[in-house]
């Protein structure tokens, strides 16, 4: 499978990777390579894998039906921008914490997939704080100076574009056990299609403050 991003990367770039691992292809993605057959996986592995789509999944529920920013003016579109950035990383954190106390994995290789997809959510945590960071320092009383502000923010939030997913996939790609379990777990279907951006999502992205 070939990681791809959207244009809301930074949100939506963990729920693409199992969509594709799941089901074995996602947008963009290339047909794996035949796998060997897979034991059945223990009710065991199937509780800890299904838990773990439940954590990474809570963390792209928590991005659905956010209000678009509000354009009104230029001091409230800001707050509506530093609200929806808040929001998305105090998920990244409920997530980070969810994959912490996830506990040993009973599967040989799922403690090595959970410490990169924590890796990757430290990633994603950090890139949304420092963008709040500099929507918060924009200027709303001067429009030149706001516009840049606001363009900073987009060039943080462009770097989730760059973020590497990789390890991840691989360490799902090449455990059979680890993919025959996400296809037994109940909590791991809601990544059997690719998610739908959401409405209202990353204000900054392909948006402008109001004139």
């Amino acid at each position: 499978m070939k990681f791809r991003t959207t244009s809301a990367a930074v949100l939506t770039a963990v729920p693409l990777v199992l969509a594709g691992c799941a089901q074995g292809t996602g947008p963009g993605a290339q047909q794996p390579e035949p796998k060997p057959q897979a034991a059945a996986p223990s009710p065991e592995g199937v509780a800890w894998v299904g838990k773990l789509c439940g954590v990474v999944g809570g963390f792209t529920a928590a991005q659905q039906n956010q209000p678009g920013p509000d354009k009104s003016n230029t001091s409230a579109f800001k707050q509506s921008v530093v609200n929806q950035i808040d929001h998305s990383a105090r998920a990244a954190d409920d997530t980070l914490r969810g994959l912490q106390e996830m506990g040993p994995g009973p599967i040989q290789g799922s403690d090595q997939l959970n410490d990169s997809f924590e890796q990757g959510f430290v990633q994603v945590r950090d890139i949304l704080r420092t963008a709040q960071d500099k929507a918060q320092q924009a200027d709303p009383s001067d429009k030149q100076r706001f516009q840049a502000g606001m363009t900073e923010v987009q060039h943080e939030l462009d770097k989730g574009k760059q973020l590497n997913m990789n390890g991840a996939i691989a360490q799902f790609n090449q455990n059979p056990q680890l993919n025959a379990a996400a296809q037994q777990a109940q909590e791991c279907k809601m990544f059997s299609q690719a998610p739908q951006q959401p409405q209202g999502q990353q204000p900054p992205q392909g948006q402008q403050p109001p004139q």
